[in-house]
């Protein structure tokens, strides 16, 4: 008490002046204070609002923003935005597996993208909304792979974590994968995807996107339209000896089609058996079909009636016209004057699909 009543003296003793001057000086103290807090929070909603206005990028193929969906849990996204939440559909042609992958961006366009100083990081959410039928579903990501289950009525949310750096074009991409079980037969399950920002903490809140995607199976048909050597649509069918007479190399060709699609590198390949009498004819060694085969189980001989055919099990795409050049082998010539139909020479090649 003695302390405080010397230190009141000493106050009382300065001149008008004086204590003003302290009282300036600690009325800054505490303003500089509050303004440090003030700003921290300011700093905080300037950062929210300028991602917002200049251009904030996170987006999806596969998904769209959906306002009315932010802050809600996957069960409830299911059960109130099913109807109204972007749907696709993925083809998936005769095989036994097949997957889409979705991408998570921070880009619209090679153009527009999110600046260097934001990185994004997000958490993207895969729930089926029925229960699977004839297959089972699993998301993959790196070497992490995740199952899709379905529990008591509904199915189990699997989350996924992530960072998308600014300054350039960024993507993270989840494997949707969908196996055959071999049990009952197929149906779709629709697949609720949603994704949204968890840092920095100016972007929680700000976005959210989601999409539902489903796999339409499609059995795969595959036929061989025509087939045959091409000398038999110019040769003269009471003279055809004479016309195959002519030739030392023969171009069978093939022709296939199919009910599906694609490039050279994804589409759906069929296995097709081509055969033919090996001591009448043999394939052109230079063939990439025999070059790929050669040496291989895929190539091999049988009897058949006794006759020694040459076996080449390859795989074709589906609307391929494809030709093989044969030439004649040592037997060739006593074979063929003992035909008695153009037919018996076009038999001695042979083509059934697997």
């Amino acid at each position: 008490m003695r302390s405080i009543d010397r230190i009141k003296q000493k106050f009382k003793k300065l001149n008008k002046k004086s204590r003003l001057l302290i009282a300036a000086v600690a009325a800054l103290v505490l303003a500089g204070t509050s303004f440090s807090v003030y700003a921290k929070y300011y700093k905080t909603g300037y950062n929210k609002g300028m991602a917002i206005a200049s251009g904030f990028y996170f987006s999806s193929k596969h998904m769209a923003a959906h306002e009315d969906i932010k802050g809600l849990t996957m069960e409830e996204i299911a059960a109130g935005y099913r109807n109204t939440i972007i749907a696709s559909v993925d083809d998936w042609h005769g095989t036994d597996t097949h997957s889409v992958t979705v991408e998570v961006k921070n880009y619209d366009s090679q153009l527009l993208y999110n600046d260097k100083d934001l990185n994004v990081e997000y958490q993207v959410n895969f729930m089926l909304l029925d229960e699977p039928i004839g297959a089972n579903y699993s998301v993959k990501y790196g070497s992490t792979t995740k199952a899709l289950g379905f529990n008591a009525g509904k199915g189990t949310v699997v989350s996924f974590t992530g960072t998308l750096p600014g300054g350039g074009l960024s993507a993270d991409g989840y494997e949707l994968i969908v196996a055959k079980t071999g049990g009952a037969a197929y149906a779709p399950s629709d697949i609720l995807m949603v994704a949204y920002p968890t840092g920095p903490d100016y972007l929680v809140g700000t976005r959210c996107i989601a999409g539902i995607i489903k796999f339409d199976y499609v059995e795969k048909e595959f036929k061989i339209e025509d087939s045959g050597f091409e000398i038999r649509k110019t040769w003269d069918s009471a003279n055809w000896k004479q016309d195959v007479d002519k030739e030392s190399g023969f171009i069978y060709e093939l022709i296939t089609s199919g009910n599906y699609t694609g490039s050279e590198t994804t589409a759906t390949r069929k296995k097709i058996q081509l055969k033919w009498d090996a001591s009448i004819f043999k394939i052109n060694a230079n063939d990439k079909y025999y070059l790929s085969v050669a040496g291989t189980p895929n190539y091999y001989q049988v009897t058949e009636g006794g006759v020694v055919y040459q076996v080449m099990e390859i795989e074709v795409l589906p609307y391929a016209s494809l030709k093989f050049v044969f030439f004649r082998n040592d037997d060739f010539e006593t074979k063929v004057n003992a035909m008695t139909s153009s037919t018996n020479f076009e038999e001695a090649v042979k083509v059934k699909v697997l």
